[in-house]
């Protein structure tokens, strides 16, 4: 999940003069997204008694994924702002006007990475990464709904085809559901003798998506603030919705009669190693990898290229945790990928198309005052 997609990267040149590296940047971008996507790995590491079984539970409390939260988004803040002193940038900060949209975007990115760590906790990795990335087509509802942007007939039919696909991943549509060859039935399963809180699990990853598009929604706004500075906001801010999470989480208990307990961390050296990796590894090197992609990749090229992190998740789910992707689960993660990724490509490509349609018109136009240039003489 990769935030702060809000770099201006939109032709092959920035302002300055900077001409964009495109082989740099795809690489970039695919050792950020892997970063993001090794987050169910080191959440396990980090927070269960035993990294490769749930059933024995985690060293703390429930709310223990969402102060994990709090830790990657503080060192995300600590980047920026050792980037902020780095470039030079601390006077710019301070002319940058905090506005209500910079912290939202914050506060929603801490909120869906709190909640996401909960999910992968609880349910399955397939499940916590579906429903994580419904957020970039909840983020195309929000603007119709709130900017009134228009929708294509395109971005209707990827609507619809995600809502599909979280059926499928839910096991409430698909083969051998209810009992039939090919049936629907919205019957959840509540829990599994692996997850025994499954139902809370996926309740927490669908919130994850929801917080995550309003995230971007609200990071589509004030495009000119430049991306280090309005970075230490937002991480600022990340880290109170991240905490906000936990003490919702504290007060209102995750069971009957656990309300208003106190957070609670037995780590051993084992859990501290993969705290400071999930820190480390998905704070400041992916997000550090990510400004290189930004700088050298166009906004639909790098949104594209961070669908990475879901095969990278899935992966790990299947390699390490010996989860069983089903035909159902399979075809859920295709579909939501596909309903998010397919209005990206299609950006993609125009911008491509229109690229070369300029090359060709700036080098007719030179052809033509050559050819007029020669006449004159």
């Amino acid at each position: 999940m990769a935030e702060n997609k809000n770099l201006n990267t939109s032709s092959s040149s920035g302002s300055d003069g900077y001409q964009m590296k495109t082989n740099l940047g795809v690489i970039a971008m695919l050792i950020s997204a892997t970063g993001m996507g090794l987050v169910p790995l080191f959440s396990r590491w980090a927070t269960r008694t035993d990294m490769f079984d749930g059933t024995l539970g985690l060293n703390g409390s429930d709310s223990i994924g969402a102060l994990m939260a709090c830790g990657r988004m503080g060192m995300g803040f600590v980047f920026f702002l050792v980037l902020m002193v780095a470039t030079h940038k601390v006077d710019t900060f301070k002319k940058l006007k905090l506005t209500p949209a910079i912290a939202l975007g914050g506060l929603m990115i801490g909120m869906s990475l709190a909640c996401y760590v909960t999910s992968t906790l609880m349910t399955t990795v397939a499940n916590a990464v579906l429903f994580i990335y419904t957020g970039p087509v909840i983020c195309t509802l929000l603007a119709r709904i709130f900017r009134k942007e228009p929708m294509s007939a395109l971005q209707w039919i990827c609507l619809a085809v995600v809502f599909i696909g979280m059926l499928f991943g839910e096991g409430l549509l698909g083969f051998g559901v209810g009992g039939q060859a090919f049936g629907l039935d919205f019957n959840l399963a509540p829990s599994t003798p692996e997850f025994p809180q499954k139902l809370v699990g996926d309740a927490f990853g669908l919130l994850s998506g929801v917080f995550y598009g309003a995230s971007m929604f609200f990071n589509g706004y004030r495009k000119d603030a430049d991306t280090t500075a309005r970075g230490v906001w937002n991480f600022l801010f990340a880290v109170l919705g991240a905490a906000t999470i936990t003490v919702i989480m504290n007060i209102v208990g995750m069971q009957p009669g656990m309300e208003n307990w106190i957070t609670q961390v037995n780590f051993t050296a084992f859990n501290w190693a993969g705290a400071i990796l999930l820190w480390i590894v998905c704070g400041p090197l992916a997000l550090g990898f990510l400004l290189v992609a930004g700088r050298n990749l166009n906004a639909a090229d790098y949104s594209t290229i961070a669908y990475w992190e879901v095969p990278v998740a899935i992966v790990i789910g299947l390699a390490v945790f010996g989860e069983a992707i089903t035909v159902n689960t399979f075809l859920g993660i295709v579909l939501v990928v596909a309903g998010g990724a397919v209005p990206s490509i299609k950006n993609m490509v125009q911008g491509r198309k229109q690229k070369q349609e300029d090359e060709i018109s700036a080098n007719l136009a030179a052809k033509i005052q050559e050819q007029e240039e020669l006449e004159n003489l």
